[in-house]
């Protein structure tokens, strides 16, 4: 059965991509080559295919034939007949038959009635080797013309005799510029002796290749599902595409439904195609299946066996027709399904009954005792399988003792799991205070605790709310007091207003001195730094201090050193911050290391100490990850050392930092850093429109207090960026009224904004705006090194709107090259070589150039490096080989003419104006257009204009 679905963003495939153009170049060249294309269904096999014929056209004669799926006997030649039948539409029948004479193209005729009169065959051998030769031929011809590209898809449904043929093809027709593609499913060669030969023979044989696609990482799933939607999809959905679909693009394309939303349930043909393997299993490997589909994405064969309760040859000939199918896959000491579509569709298949009595027959093995390898996760199985089989007391019980288990070994998002049972539970239970020891109020707390650290504050928010209303205030002011701090600690999380309020009740109510009181202390003065309220943390920190000591608890000393040190002087929080982390692991206390960790990797980027950051930051975001906080606290970790990556041009390393980061699926507050990090690279990258993407999906988060003021900066800021990036300078003039009125309104300066906005303002001649914004810098207080280059530059910034400093603009270049930062010291060096060139400095001027396109180059900010470029083309120096003068080097391919062209239409100008300025014909300065927009692979003279104007092709007016 076929699923129809839309057209996706191709992702991924680069790497084939490339095999396949180098093929296809030493086809060109003369020589045949043949290339296999293996992915399992849905693999994307004939999309790379799509893709690269795409890049084909007009270069190559490109003809494609399928094998057809039969339940009997495949169709002979299927696929060369609809080859034939392709060529014949193209050209029509007395073109095709041209090819091979009247001879040949009677043996054609046999496969393809236009071909005309079919010979006399009366012996089968012979009459086999005239159709071969017919083809051999017909390709021969075709290639002469052009290269030839011939497709055949799905081989593993090929009969014998077009296996034959596409051998005797590739012996043949060694010297013809032919590209032979081939694709098949590797999971059918063990089920059929014909795919298997071939296969092997086509690997084997000269100018042959083997390409075996594998699944898509999750960045690849992200660009497909942005290419589905229309815009950049959330961690979230990335990652539960991720993990129902394995990386598989048909069925990421299955899961988004007509209105660009995640499916919750299978659309009815895709759950047909994945169980259509499975209904076509003997009966007792389906009821196998069934069986394992409850046990787990893994199971043991140790597990199965017991419960099937099979001997190990019974079991492995029920396996082998499945694994053989590739419905189920060798996974370690068991089995597991292929992917997890196949296992929901399974398990969603199963009636009431099969499923409790499946659940009970592993509950009463499980209840036996742990089996070899399944120690660990014991008691979850047991609690779910009790569940399953309609068990309250005996899931209780287990979910309790596995919920502490999990919590032992920082397993919060299992706990919270375990611990929803208990509550599921509970009501069905008449002693089910007296089996956990426990009140439900209680159970509450601590499923709200694990869903805090398991970062399901949605369902933390929840249990918190549930309990909230059973606590008695009077009578257990404590109990009161921790659910306040949790639902406290999740709504900044969440960034959700109410935190501060509920931090202050907190503390009214844990007014003795316990180890409650210091929690709140901790949380409450972390809140306030957040927000930038210093004094007022100092005096908790202060206070918990104190505690710490009355409670003669290292924790607590530990975390009122990291509130000190955050809210000490500049100069000294960076040291103090160093001591008190290396106290914090010589603790081994996970939960103050991690903060004292955080806390330092932040000082050290305020301070521009990147290499500090990329040497200790991996350790750092590693220990949020033993300590079950990856996701609470990973995203926090890991943003500043991928901004310290990006700062020293270690694009490709942070990008990837990116990328975990987003894949933990952070809350909001951990979201923020995300989608910041994900701005910055896409600036260095010049990429407006990805830079306007990350800005977007800032403003989709709520809009809490917790970082209002640092949210508003850094939105405008990137509004500010990719607007000028993108060409229009009207907006880009509009921002930066608003940056004047943003800088007017708020305590504190942003230097990121506040450079942005100044080279914005001088680039659109807002000298008014670029005046306040200098004299704000001038008056604002460094607090740092990295804050002393921002002013530097900015005062260099302000040099261009009369005649640009050369001294101001080589002692910013060189203030970022001893902070190692490559961008921005390419930035500087290209504003001090227009204006060393300005000057009558052509020498001195080529050399910041080479310079800065160089570094720009060496890092990947190309739009940066062709800014570079295009400023060296109009002062007509010569970055290639070193040398300046007359020769003239336009950027982006374009000749010298299309330079000039292109600047006019960014300036504005009509053809026909375009043709007054240059003495051309009208006619003449369309061409120009049409082949710079070829050359830009831009569809509008919109679009290049707006290129033009990123790459500074036009002087602001």
């Amino acid at each position: 059965m076929s699923i129809s679905l839309r057209r996706s963003l191709f992702s991924g495939r680069a790497a084939e991509l490339d095999a396949m153009e180098s093929a296809f170049r030493d086809v060109s060249g003369g020589r045949q080559r043949a290339v296999l294309l293996g992915a399992e269904a849905g693999g994307g096999k004939s999309r790379l295919v799509e893709e690269f014929s795409g890049r084909l056209s007009g270069r190559a004669l490109i003809l494609k034939g399928g094998c057809i799926e039969q339940r009997e006997a495949a169709l002979p030649y299927a696929p060369v007949t609809a080859v034939l039948h392709e060529l014949v539409q193209m050209r029509g029948a007395p073109s095709s038959r041209s090819l091979v004479g009247a001879e040949g193209a009677r043996e054609l005729a046999w496969l393809l009635p236009e071909f005309g009169e079919t010979s006399e065959r009366f012996d089968a051998g012979i009459a086999r080797a005239r159709l071969f030769e017919a083809l051999r031929k017909l390709f021969e011809e075709l290639a002469r013309e052009m290269p030839l590209v011939v497709v055949v898809e799905d081989i593993h449904w090929a009969d014998q005799a077009t296996c034959d043929l596409l051998r005797f093809l590739t012996t043949r027709l060694k010297k013809t510029r032919l590209m032979l593609i081939v694709t098949y499913r590797p999971e059918e060669i063990s089920g059929s002796n014909a795919l298997r030969t071939t296969i092997a023979d086509f690997s084997l044989s000269e100018g042959a290749e083997v390409l075996k696609l594998p699944r898509l990482k999750r960045a690849e799933v992200a660009a497909q599902l942005e290419g589905l939607l229309g815009r950049p999809p959330t961690p979230a959905v990335i990652n539960e595409v991720h993990a129902r679909c394995c990386g598989i693009p048909l069925f990421t394309e299955a899961l988004i439904d007509a209105s660009g939303t995640l499916r919750t349930d299978f659309p009815g043909s895709l759950n047909d195609y994945l169980l259509k393997a499975v209904r076509e299993m003997p009966a007792s490997t389906t009821e196998l299946l069934k069986v394992m589909a409850l046990g787990g994405p893994h199971i043991t064969h140790a597990l199965l066996r017991s419960v099937k309760n099979k001997s190990d040859l019974e079991l492995a000939e029920l396996l082998r027709p499945a694994i053989l199918a590739g419905i189920l896959v060798p996974d370690g000491d068991g089995y597991a399904f292929r992917h997890a579509l196949i296992h929901e569709a399974v398990r969603s298949d199963l009636i009431a009954g099969e499923r409790m009595a499946i659940h009970r027959a592993y509950a009463e093995v499980l209840e036996r005792g742990p089996l070899p390898s399944y120690r660990i996760w014991h008691s979850v199985a047991l609690a779910r399988h009790w569940r399953g089989a309609g068990q309250a007391e005996s899931c209780l019980r287990w979910a309790w003792q596995s919920a502490a288990e999990a919590a032992a070994t920082f397993a919060y998002a299992d706990q919270m799991e375990m611990l929803k049972l208990v509550l599921a539970a509970w009501p069905e239970v008449d002693n089910a205070a007296d089996l956990t020891g426990a009140s439900h109020c209680r159970v509450l707390e601590l499923a709200a605790d694990a869903a805090c650290w398991a970062a399901e504050a949605e369902q933390g928010l929840a249990f918190v709310e549930r309990a909230l209303a059973e606590v008695d205030a009077e009578r257990d002011g404590e109990q009161l007091a921790a659910l306040l701090l949790q639902r406290a600690v999740m709504r900044q999380h969440a960034l959700i207003p109410g935190e501060i309020a509920d931090l202050e009740r907190a503390l009214d109510h844990a007014v003795d001195p316990t180890r409650l009181r210091a929690d709140g202390l901790g949380q409450f003065s972390r809140a306030l730094i957040l927000r930038g309220e210093f004094g007022r943390a100092r005096r908790l920190g202060d206070e918990l201090k104190e505690l710490s000591e009355k409670l003669d608890d290292e924790e607590y000393r530990i975390e009122a050193l990291i509130v000190a040190a955050c809210v000490a002087s500049d100069s000294s929080r960076v040291g103090a911050l160093w001591s008190v982390a290396k106290r914090a692991e010589k603790a081994s206390i996970g939960r103050v290391e991690v903060l004292a960790g955080a806390a330092l990797l932040q000082a050290l980027l305020e301070t521009g100490a990147h290499a500090e950051v990329i040497e200790v930051g991996p350790a750092i975001f590693a220990r949020t990850v033993e300590f079950g906080q990856a996701r609470y606290i990973g995203a926090i970790v890991g943003s500043p050392l991928c901004r310290a990556l990006l700062a020293v041009g270690r694009v490709s390393e942070a990008i990837e930092t990116c990328e975990r980061m987003a894949a933990l699926d952070p809350l909001p507050l951990g979201l923020v850093h995300v989608f910041e990090c994900q701005a910055e690279i896409a600036l260095v990258l010049g990429d407006s429109d990805r830079i306007a993407a990350a800005a977007s999906s800032l403003r989709a988060l709520p809009p809490g207090p917790q970082l209002a003021n640092r949210m508003a900066a850094n939105l405008l800021r990137f509004d500010i960026e990719s607007r000028a990036l993108a060409g229009d300078m009207d907006l880009s003039a509009m921002l930066i009224r608003s940056a004047s009125t943003h800088f007017d309104k708020h305590r504190g300066v942003s230097w990121p904004l506040l450079a942005s906005a100044m080279r914005v303002a001088v680039d659109t001649n807002q000298n008014d705006a670029a005046r306040q914004f200098a004299d704000l810098a001038v008056r604002t207080p460094c607090r740092n090194g990295v804050e002393e280059a921002e002013r530097l530059g900015i005062s260099a910034e302000l040099s261009r709107i009369a005649v640009s400093d050369l001294d101001a603009w080589e002692a910013a270049a060189q203030n970022w090259a001893d902070s190692s930062q490559p961008f921005r010291q390419a930035y500087a060096l290209l504003q001090a070589g227009s204006a060393a060139v300005n000057a009558g400095k052509r020498a001195r001027g080529a050399g910041h150039f080479r310079q800065g396109a160089e570094l720009a180059h060496s890092i990947g900010a190309r739009l940066l490096c062709n800014q570079i470029e295009t400023l060296a083309a109009k002062a007509r120096i010569d970055l290639r080989d070193g040398k300046d003068g007359s020769t003239s080097k336009a950027p982006l391919g374009l000749t010298d003419r299309e330079f000039e062209v292109l600047r006019l239409v960014a300036a504005g100008q009509s053809n026909r104006e375009i043709a007054d300025n240059l003495f051309i014909s009208s006619k003449t300065a369309s061409v120009h257009v049409s082949n710079i927009l070829s050359k830009l692979a831009v569809p509008s003279r919109g679009a290049a204009a707006a290129m033009a104007h990123r790459l500074r092709m036009v002087d602001p007016a």
